[in-house]
């Protein structure tokens, strides 16, 4: 699904400015035909009749035609035939402003008496004033059609050429019968006049709405114009009362007149300055809030823990926000102006451009507008899961794709553990409800046995052996149920840091341990780098020291003569590492896979035991932030475990 923004939509206002705009070139092309075809013709009872036509010269019509074929051309799209119309128009009226300017005649219109050389007259220049019209309306289209769009040369030219007609029109409203003189040129006649407000008015506005200017801002200024223009307008006019002239709006009444036609226009200028003003203003506060929201939403996405990468058509990284610098490990300004492949790992990277290439044929769509889970390449060249989402944006100009990429790699390893806890917990019920039942079941059999034993005479001898068997079994489910208990306080068990002297806590635990195995005299030592103290959790190090010790004495090996247990204590940087290393039985290659899981038993005939105790330490060890790891030594086995602590002074 893409974005759709009001922009790229063109609203009412657009269409009726394109549709002025192909009016005014029909206007033009109609006009300039109608007059070329009475110029060839010159029908007696039409010139009779009708003089007024023949007062717009054969010149002027053909550059009328010219001048709306090149605006149709321009409007749409058709550059090289608005080019050739432009040059054309003026380069004919080039030579009549030549000729009115400088009155020297280039020639080019020597070539037009041939076309019309049966007609009752013969086609004479145009004005000064109309060929500078001519030539900068065609000026503003050519620009328009070069440069591929508009420009502010677009609008000033057009301008220019509205303020001479506006000027003529006043002009001949001021001075009826005289003939003005406030340009250095001659006037233009006011039927083309009339054809040059049209065209001026239809590429101002066509172009203010493609340049995005205020079009009622403009109008009111091209007012604001107009009615200064009316002010010098009317002191020529009564300067040239002054001198003698008889404008035809003589008498007593003439002042009134224009009194009250600048009284009127006063008003409306009064009113469409203040118009301007508001609208300017009213302009001015949606920009100041615009702005302001384009500020917000830059902090939001600047400050959002989620990437935000945008993309142009071809790949190349247009915009990035922090996250993104922080998920890939790239700075900003290795990664603007890049292919977006460089953030993808193969395939992804492989098959993008082919993918690219097949949404711009077919519109078929596997990740824009959908999102899914892909993988990212960090600088270091590591890959990671991330999800990611799409976006087409349509801008008026161009097509880009937003992207938002969030790192899931601490989602992926929760959903792991989960999995895993799952399982666990799975097969800690089966085989917890099976090691309950089963000793409480063998117990109840040999007391029901004891009993008819007792009730049939039996030697205390036989009846001691079989008690002696409850109690057997019955020890092994207090085990069972002592290491659930520390499996239980392993994942339950929140307390705070305490100091504690390591080296002395593990010659406590020899202590108190030193006896459970078989009774044989084993060598204990323990290295640690001196006045080794620790804050850490103090139950969680216990059930560590507790289970590494008892595990190298429980299953030391009956037939070395010379037994030991050595522990090593150092401190790593801010890692503690306790070494636990024996000459005892080990552990075989092919069952060193299954460590630290629950209910694994390596040596079930020499030592009787849950299965849980590597499962608890590797828990203790975890919950700490630390990790556990197993070295087979040549004879006996070596117990590694690192975790982070603060040492205390």
């Amino acid at each position: 699904m893409s974005v759709t923004t009001l922009a790229q939509t063109p609203g009412l206002g657009g269409r009726l400015m394109s549709i002025s705009g192909h009016a005014a070139a029909v206007l033009c092309i109609m006009l300039g035909g109608v007059v070329l075809l009475l110029w060839i013709v010159q029908p007696a009872a039409v010139v009779a009749d009708y003089p007024a036509i023949f007062v717009t010269e054969l010149i002027s019509a053909l550059c009328f035609v010219l001048t709306g074929l090149a605006l149709w051309m321009m409007l749409a799209d058709a550059r090289k035939a608005g080019t050739i119309f432009c040059l054309l128009s003026i380069a004919i009226a080039g030579d009549s402003l030549i000729f009115d300017v400088f009155n020297w005649d280039p020639g080019l219109d020597a070539l037009l008496p041939r076309l019309f050389a049966h007609a009752a007259r013969q086609p004479k220049h145009v004005v000064g004033g109309t060929a500078l019209c001519f030539i900068l309306i065609d000026l503003a289209i050519l620009r328009t059609i070069l440069k591929g769009g508009p420009s502010h040369w677009s609008i000033a030219l057009p301008a220019l050429v509205f303020m001479i007609a506006a000027g003529t029109i006043l002009t001949y409203a001021l001075h009826l019968g005289v003939e003005p003189r406030w340009l250095p040129l001659k006037v233009v006649s006011p039927y083309t006049t009339l054809c040059f407000l049209a065209l001026s008015l239809a590429l101002i506005f066509h172009h203010v709405r493609l340049l995005d200017y205020h079009r009622q801002t403009v109008a009111a200024m091209l007012a604001s114009a107009t009615y200064v223009l009316l002010l010098l307008l009317t002191l020529l006019g009564l300067e040239s009362s002054a001198e003698g002239a008889v404008p035809l709006l003589s008498g007593p009444e003439t002042h009134d007149i224009l009194a009250a036609v600048l009284l009127a226009s006063g008003v409306i200028f009064t009113v469409l300055v203040v118009y301007a003003f508001r609208n300017a203003q009213r302009h001015a506060d949606v920009a100041a809030q615009l702005s302001e929201s384009q500020q917000r939403l830059a902090a939001i996405i600047e400050t959002a823990v989620d990437g935000f990468i945008t993309i142009d058509e071809r790949g190349t990284i247009l915009s990035i926000n922090a996250a993104c610098e922080r998920i890939f490990g790239y700075p900003a300004r290795d990664m603007l102006g890049q292919n977006v492949r460089m953030l993808m790992p193969d395939p992804y990277r492989r098959d993008h451009d082919g993918y690219m290439r097949n949404y711009h044929a077919t519109g078929r769509a596997k990740v824009i507008g959908i999102g899914r889970e892909v993988e990212g390449l960090r600088r270091n060249g590591t890959t990671f899961p991330l999800d990611l989402a799409v976006t087409r944006i349509e801008l008026p100009h161009q097509v880009i794709y937003s992207g938002i990429v969030r790192d899931i790699s601490e989602r992926k390893r929760q959903e792991r553990a989960l999995l895993e806890a799952n399982a666990e917990m799975e097969e800690f019920s089966y085989r917890t409800s099976h090691d309950l039942r089963s000793p409480i079941a063998s117990a109840l059999g040999l007391a029901a046995i004891a009993r008819e034993m007792t009730q049939d005479g039996a030697p205390p001898e036989a009846v001691a052996q079989v008690i002696e068997r409850i109690d057997g079994g019955l020890r092994r489910l207090d085990r069972l149920i002592q290491d659930i208990i520390a499996l239980t306080r392993t994942k339950l068990l929140e307390e705070p840091a305490a100091e504690l002297a390591l080296a002395d806590a593990v010659r406590e635990t020899i202590e108190r341990l030193r006896f459970i195995g078989s009774g044989r005299r084993i060598a204990f030592s323990v290295e640690a780098d001196k006045d080794l103290v620790i804050a850490t959790k103090i139950s969680r190090v216990q059930m560590i020291l507790d289970n590494l010790i008892s595990n190298a004495i429980k299953y030391s090996d009956p037939q070395e003569e010379a037994p030991y247990v050595r522990v090593l204590l150092r401190l790593e940087g801010d890692m503690i590492s306790i070494t636990v290393s024996d000459n005892g039985l080990g552990i075989d290659s092919e069952q060193q896979r299954h460590l630290f899981q629950m209910f694994r038993r390596f040596h079930p005939g020499h030592s009787q035991g849950s299965g849980l105790g590597l499962y608890i330490l590797r828990k203790s060890v975890e919950h700490l932030g630390g990790s556990v790891a197993y070295h087979p030594l040549d004879k006996g086995s070596a117990f590694v475990v690192r975790f982070p602590a603060r040492t205390c002074p």
